[in-house]
């Protein structure tokens, strides 16, 4: 499940910075001095091409938390536990033997 929503995580990201960059920018320059922005292609915006990727860049955003979010809650079960090395296990049997030994030593 989880190597399925990271293909989908990935996926999302590509996407989301293809759509970007394909936006125009939002400053209108000169043009909205006069009030030259706001002629038909200015009111009719969400209609074009640019109102799509802008709505697309919406929901993949939302699609982006989301998933994130999926990811960062679902547990790593590939995590392994590495085993004791030996010089550990050797330690772990010196100390219990002397404890043994103090043990012993107070009876």
């Amino acid at each position: 499940m989880k190597i399925f929503l990271t293909i989908i995580f990935l996926a999302v990201c590509i996407a989301m910075i293809v759509i970007v960059l394909m936006q125009e920018g939002k400053s209108a320059g000169l043009g909205s001095i006069g009030g030259i922005g706001e002629s038909y292609w200015g009111k009719n915006k969400s209609r074009s091409m640019e109102g799509n990727l802008v709505k697309f860049t919406r929901i993949l955003a939302a699609a982006f938390l989301v998933i994130a979010l999926l990811l960062n809650m679902i547990p790593d079960k590939t995590k392994v536990t590495t085993p004791a090395t030996t010089a550990e296990t050797e330690v772990a049997a010196a100390m219990t033997e002397a404890a043994e030994a103090l043990a012993e030593t107070e009876a």
